[in-house]
């Protein structure tokens, strides 16, 4: 009996998922071109012309797995965005920071995966030029030196990056320092962080 083609559908979905997932955890940890196709499908339980039927090559799943793992921090964060750009400076800051923390910590398969991709030379998602930094967050910033509540010396682009390599870090090198930090309550964490970066940017003034 031929099967029926919404039943065909649902397999197709239910097999791109699981190659999704199994994908991203292989290549977290072995990268591109460390991972096995094999590897993938043993992960997945998922037959090995799937991978083509979806993805085309390997090279394809990859990038998949890193367009989906970024693109859904990316709508959550501009969502985060969105309502930072309402508050004052300082707090719209603040919530831009601890909301970028909690994103990463949420996803433990991001930070491996960017470290993948920043390997192989940030094929999937090329390096970010100045102009494409978030315009709410560098409106704060702007907003906060004209206000006198951050430095004037501390350029935008230089804060940006700060932040961004230092709570995406802390949550991936937690395990590293486990009396210090792998035992400590994420929030708090997050807090003590977040507010160092802040001290940081108005010069302890605040």
């Amino acid at each position: 009996m031929t099967p029926r083609p919404h039943a065909v559908n649902i397999y197709c979905m239910d097999s791109r998922d699981a190659l999704l997932q199994a994908a991203a955890e292989e290549f977290a940890r072995s990268g591109l071109k460390g991972t096995r196709v094999r590897e993938i499908v043993e992960r997945s339980g998922v037959n090995e012309r799937m991978i083509y039927h979806h993805f085309g090559s390997k090279e394809g799943l990859f990038r998949a797995v890193v367009e989906r793992e970024f693109g859904g921090m990316g709508q959550a964060w501009r969502q985060a965005m969105a309502e930072a750009a309402e508050l004052e400076p300082y707090e719209g800051v603040r919530l831009a920071f601890c909301t970028l923390f909690d994103l990463v910590h949420s996803r433990p398969l991001l930070v491996p995966l960017a470290m993948q991709e920043g390997l192989g030379g940030w094929g999937v998602r090329p390096p970010l030029p100045a102009d494409a930094l978030p315009a709410e967050l560098r409106d704060l910033h702007e907003r906060g030196v004209e206000a006198g509540t951050f430095r004037a010396d501390v350029a935008f682009e230089v804060l940006y990056a700060t932040a961004v390599m230092t709570l995406m870090g802390t949550p991936a090198m937690a395990g590293r320092f486990p009396a210090v930090l792998a035992e400590r309550d994420m929030t708090q964490l997050r807090d003590q962080m977040v507010a160092l970066l802040l001290d940081g940017l108005t010069g302890g003034r605040r």
